[in-house]
């Protein structure tokens, strides 16, 4: 799955379904969608609803049994992907930051290090001391500078 593809999910209808009834399989397909958005890790664009007949040439799957009658549909949801969701790591408030704001409270981290101790930091060790002094004092420094 990338961005731009097409995500789909169908279900079959009878044609002689309630507007609540239609209105729930649209919502269980849509549904269906959103998990498997979400377990992919991306967000869709607007949904989409297309009826097919059963005989269309695109339609690979059989009318099951148990869904009779002259106005069988399948009843197909569309959406686009438009974006990758942003990976969130639960409990960790450096991979939680904004970019702007980690890249501020490392060059902060840096130059009080550089300071106190006459050397230089990486990006991994400014990160472990960020994490150490907390989101507290991160939000504090931060907003000196705003």
């Amino acid at each position: 799955m990338k961005i731009g593809d097409i995500v789909t999910n169908a279900i079959w209808v009878d044609g002689n379904e309630s507007k609540e009834m239609r209105a729930q399989y649209e919502k269980d397909v849509t549904n269906s969608i959103d998990i498997l958005c979400q377990d992919k890790g991306f967000i869709r664009g607007e949904v989409t609803f297309i009826e097919k007949r059963p005989d269309a040439e695109d339609v690979e799957f059989p009318v099951p049994d148990h869904i009779q009658g002259d106005c069988v549909r399948l009843l197909v949801a569309e959406a686009k992907i438009v974006e990758k969701k942003i990976e969130v790591k639960i409990g960790s408030f450096v991979h939680n930051l904004d970019k702007k704001d980690l890249q501020t409270l490392r060059k902060m981290t840096r130059k009080a290090h550089a300071k106190k101790f006459g050397t230089l930091i990486g990006n991994r060790q400014c990160d472990e001391i960020i994490e150490e002094i907390g989101p507290d004092a991160a939000v504090a420094a931060l907003r000196t500078l705003h």
